[in-house]
Order: structure tokens, then sequence, then C-alpha cells
């Protein structure tokens, strides 16, 4: 389930990510006016800044016209599939496609046995 359906149903404001690459870091402070920025690598010079979702399209098109962001686009993190039936398939797959290798490393160790 989605955070935001979750904060829709308590009646606040929903959010979506922003995922911005600048070209120095220290220009992160200057990204404040746009939202909240609740994550910054300094290393790889980039940060997360959360933005209502109903101004994010034109926050996003004002912040890559900024001299010192080198990209911007929107957080992938809303469209992961958290559904408890997605992820128990998902399991179930891993699960039997461990089965598989098992058995086929027993079946190339008794080749080499015999």
């Amino acid at each position: 389930m989605s955070i935001n359906k979750e904060l829709k149903s308590a009646g606040l404001t929903e959010r979506t990510g922003l995922v911005i690459y600048l070209k120095n870091a220290s220009d992160q402070y200057k990204l404040r006016r746009f939202g909240d920025i609740v994550y910054f690598s300094k290393k790889m010079k980039y940060c997360i800044v959360y933005v209502t979702q109903e101004n994010a399209k034109q926050e996003l098109a004002e912040i890559r016209k900024l001299d010192f962001v080198k990209y911007a686009e929107f957080s992938e993190k809303d469209q992961v599939d958290l559904s408890s039936s997605h992820i128990e398939t998902q399991i179930a797959t891993m699960a039997q496609e461990a089965e598989q290798e098992i058995q086929r490393r027993q079946e190339k160790n008794e080749d080499l046995l015999k």
C-alpha cells in the first residue's frame, strides 16, 4: 500500500519525492524553498526533496531550470508494489529458483564424483 493512500485517508496533504542531482554539493540549501529535503548525498551530489503532489510537475519544471541543477526527476518510490500478494508471489518465485539451482548443483556434484 502506498503511503500517499494512507495520507489521503487521514486527510493529510499528499506528497511526492523528487530526486535532484546537483553540480555542487553546497547548493542543496537553495532547494529548501521548494519542499522538505529528506536525504542528501554529499559524495553523489544528489538530494531527495518532498513536495506537494498537486504542484509537483510545476515544481519539477522550475527546479530543472535552475543553473546549479544537473538533472531532476520524479522518485519512483510510489510506483513500487508493496501489496502482500505481490510480495508473496516474488518470494515463491525466488524459492522455486533457489530449489532448481540447488538441484542443478547436486546433479553436477554427482556427475563429478562418478
